[in-house]
């Protein structure tokens, strides 16, 4: 038994070195607009259709994953999400035509989508399991920090890398996947043992629907990450490169920008938890308005002042702002969905969470690629951010009524039952 723990506890270490590998393609999304645009010759709408369709694609493959995590368990189904990243990054070095990049978007969206349903309860079962699941938000924090400042320092590489070979930072990427790839072969399962017979098709969908729409609590999150996820895409994928660019920036400056940009969100995760001790139960919200506002003020700036050097730099401290914040938001969402729920209930949550986000990314995609052709980057930031801060705006007040209340305020179906009396023992024993 004490060895098992032991074993159990190597996987928190291990997990920050695996989110360090494994968290995002490190090396890739610095150039990879650059590899579309100039190597592979799509232009900028098309680059956010590509975006577009693997957010399409992870809603789909959301319906069928979970089935897949039921039989294989985590960490077998942790494995095949990294084996098929590494199939993606290789059918984009060797693709030349949009629709193969769609294809390879495709298996990337299926290994997001398995990795989206796992890596979490990983880490928040093996918390559970060594009595430490309120260290969730560090541990996560930690390891998606340590991503984003190894993407920063090969970022700032990447732009001379890219222009002595088009295709080395992509190599180097593959590289980096194979590695999260073999460090996943090391984990610990942690699986619960007391298992239900699963069978996750349309019917069992249809009543993991029925457990989140009876939770005004969860419901809640899912009308703000529908809304939220899309315009992080929109400027994450897309916008905030061909702004970059847009301001005569040349390849070398340019990802050192980037990089900059990228350590900024790895310094928004590290710290979420000392942002949440100070905005309480406004926490989503607070993100949420700052980071609408800021993508609005980022297309206004850039509308209405002359080009230049003080231009530049208001945009960028814009993006750096706007780059924190998405930190902040990505462990909040995620320690949000983790509070009272058990793994099978995280699992059918989760499915239908990336659903929820895969769509909110896919139509916002769509929208700001047609609405890049017909008025230009600059207009869709202004068009794009109005419309959703008229949204949020809605969800908020829909958020106020039915989250951050205290545990025992809340109905049954908001929590799914949740034992409380065991969350309290559990937190008296650590």
């Amino acid at each position: 038994m004490i060895k098992k723990i032991s074993r159990v506890r190597r996987n928190i270490v291990l997990y920050e070195f695996y989110r360090m590998f494994g968290y995002d393609y490190l090396f890739y999304n610095a150039v990879s607009y650059l590899f579309f645009t100039i190597v592979k010759k799509l232009d900028v709408s098309e680059v956010m259709f590509i975006a577009g369709f693997s957010a399409i694609f992870c809603a789909i493959f959301q319906i069928f994953t979970g089935f897949i995590v039921e039989k294989l368990g985590l960490k077998k189904s942790m494995c095949l999400g990294n084996f098929f990243w590494v199939i993606q990054c290789l059918l984009v070095i060797v693709s030349n035509n949009f629709w193969m990049f769609v294809f390879a978007e495709a298996c990337a969206s299926f290994g997001t989508c398995l990795k989206g349903l796992t890596e979490t309860q990983v880490l928040y079962n093996t918390l559970k399991k060594v009595r430490k699941k309120d260290k969730f938000s560090k541990v996560e924090g930690n390891g998606v920090f340590l991503y984003y400042l190894l993407e920063s320092i090969g970022c700032i590489f990447s732009g001379t890398l890219f222009e002595y070979n088009n295709y080395l930072p992509i190599y180097i990427t593959l590289t980096t996947l194979i590695i999260s790839f073999i460090i996943s072969l090391f984990f610990e399962n942690v699986d619960n043992k007391k298992k239900e017979n699963i069978k996750f098709n349309i019917k069992q969908y249809v009543k993991g629907f029925k457990l989140v729409l009876n939770s005004k609590r969860i419901l809640s999150i899912f009308f703000y990450v529908f809304i939220m996820s899309g315009i992080i895409a929109v400027v994450y994928s897309t916008l905030q490169k061909s702004t970059i660019l847009a301001l005569g920036v040349d390849v070398s400056h340019y990802t050192i920008i980037y990089a900059l940009l990228i350590f900024c969100v790895g310094i928004g995760s590290r710290y979420q938890y000392k942002y949440e001790g100070v905005t309480k139960r406004k926490t989503l919200i607070t993100i949420g308005l700052f980071l609408t506002i800021i993508f609005i003020a980022i297309g206004i700036v850039n509308n209405y002042m002359p080009n230049g050097l003080t231009l530049l730099v208001i945009t960028v401290i814009l993006l750096i702002i706007h780059n924190l914040f998405q930190g902040l938001y990505r462990i909040s969402v995620k320690k949000y969905m983790n509070n009272f729920t058990t793994q099978t209930v995280l699992s059918r949550i989760l499915s239908i969470f990336y659903m929820c986000e895969g769509l909110g990314k896919s139509s916002l995609l769509f929208i700001s690629g047609f609405c890049v052709d017909i008025y230009g980057v600059n207009n869709t930031y202004i068009i794009i951010g109005s419309s959703v801060l008229f949204l949020l705006l809605i969800v908020i007040y829909f958020m106020q009524k039915h989250l951050g209340k205290d545990p025992e305020n809340y109905s049954k179906k908001d929590i799914f039952n949740y034992d409380l009396e065991e969350e309290k023992i559990e937190k008296i024993n650590t």
